[in-house]
């Protein structure tokens, strides 16, 4: 393919988007800025980019009129959006829609930590996102999470040093293969921002 075509493809991708954003009622100010402060990232991630207002187009229940006119709305999707974009794995991109629609579920959105979850998730991998499914939010209690596997070990260890897990450092009797944890209150938080459980 030579260079303007793809270039030419590349710029249509682009307007479609902008079709989908002026089709949705006050979606044009997140939309003005973030391309205005992302700019040429949007052109090389257009794909990314229409993922991300397609959502909000999809789910107008979630993303209503008056959250889409909220700044705080608006500040959110251009640090959300920047985010997707620059993200590689697919995976992490869709959990980044979970705890972006959070976000905007959020009564109190000054407190919804969405920053941190990003940052979090940056840093995690899938094993380590696998090993939350084991975790009982109900419970306060210092268990072993995983089966004394090497992998699943490190993940434990992955998630501690996030602060989803706090370490037991009570002595124990004999020897164990895997730690003992409990999920921290930010834990919490962030496994119900990742799966949307209320």
């Amino acid at each position: 393919m030579k260079e303007k075509d793809k270039e030419i493809i590349k710029g249509s991708t682009l307007v479609a988007v902008d079709v989908i954003v002026s089709s949705v009622p006050f979606l044009g100010t997140a939309w003005g800025l973030a391309k205005v402060l992302i700019g040429s990232g949007m052109q090389l991630r257009h794909q990314r980019a229409l993922e991300w207002v397609e959502m909000i187009r999809d789910n107008p229940a979630v993303f209503s009129e008056q959250i889409l006119q909220d700044q705080q709305f608006q500040d959110g999707f251009v640090f959300a959006l920047e985010k997707y974009i620059r993200e590689r794995n697919a995976g992490k991109r869709e959990r980044m829609k979970q705890v972006f629609s959070g976000f905007c579920k959020a009564e109190n959105k000054n407190d919804f930590q969405l920053e941190k979850f990003f940052q979090v998730l940056a840093l995690l991998n899938e094993k380590d996102i696998s090993v939350l499914a084991k975790v009982d939010l109900n419970s306060d209690d210092f268990c072993q999470i995983a089966s004394g596997t090497g992998d699943e070990n490190e993940s434990v260890y992955s998630l501690m040093s996030a602060n989803i897990f706090a370490m037991d450092t009570n002595a124990r009797w004999g020897p164990t293969k895997e730690p003992f944890v409990r999920i921290t209150e930010f834990g919490k938080e962030f496994i119900r921002a990742l799966t949307q459980i209320e």
